[in-house]
This record gives structure tokens, sequence and C-alpha cells, in this order.
């Protein structure tokens, strides 16, 4: 199999993975889609900090899917087993942590987050 070609997005998703997991936290691939996204919750609240919250506003989350599953085929993430919540979560692998360091060395390029415009979708009178 040949190696994948890792570009800007795969870094920022890797990124993503980095940073959670640094903080004992693993997510789901809808995690990593809400950060990406800049999606504002209860859930997500307390990671805009992640250099790379809000740096892939127009990705769909079908996107995010075909990202980590590349990322896993080719051994830069690893999926780990929750009993209690049964489900896979992501966890970054020494492979995915020198591509990314490697990366890092080489580019100097910052992340530029987009602001999304939180306007009500609902207007209510009275």
């Amino acid at each position: 199999m040949s190696e994948l070609k890792i570009n800007a997005t795969y870094i920022k998703v890797l990124d993503t993975i980095n940073e959670l997991n640094q903080n004992d936290c693993y997510p789901l691939n809808q995690g990593i889609f809400k950060i990406l996204s800049g999606k504002n919750d209860e859930e997500t609240k307390e990671f805009n900090y992640i250099k790379t919250y809000g740096t892939l506003v127009s990705t769909t989350s079908k996107k995010i899917c075909n990202l980590t599953l590349m990322l896993f085929r080719y051994g830069y993430i690893e999926k780990f087993y929750h009993y209690p919540t049964k489900q896979l979560y992501f966890k970054i692998t020494q492979k995915g942590v020198s591509e990314l360091e490697a990366y890092n060395k080489k580019s100097k390029r910052k992340y530029t987050k987009t602001e999304q415009n939180l306007q009500p979708t609902i207007l209510k009178l009275k």
C-alpha cells in the first residue's frame, strides 16, 4: 500500500486529536467536526482554546469521517473502545505525532480561525 500524502487538512485533524489527547480527552468524529467547524455548544465551549478550533468551517462531517478513516488506515491514529459508553474513540499514534512534528518544523503557517456570526434563527416578538 502506498503512503498517504499528508496535506494541511489532515494536519488540522491530527493536531486537533493530539491537543485533545494531551488533555486526556478522546474524540469521536462528531467531536472533531464540532471543533474544526467552530460549533459553540455545551460540549465544545471548553475547547475553543485549541488552535484548530473554527479553522475548517465549510467542511462537512462526512469529509471529517473520510479524513479520520484514512488517518486510521495508514496508522496515524488508532481507535480504542470505551466500555461504559460503548464507543470507539480516537487516539493519536507515535507515527501521527512524528508526522505532526515534521510538518510543524517544515511549515511556519499559522491557523486562521473563522468566527461564525451566531445570529438568532428564530425571532420571538412579545
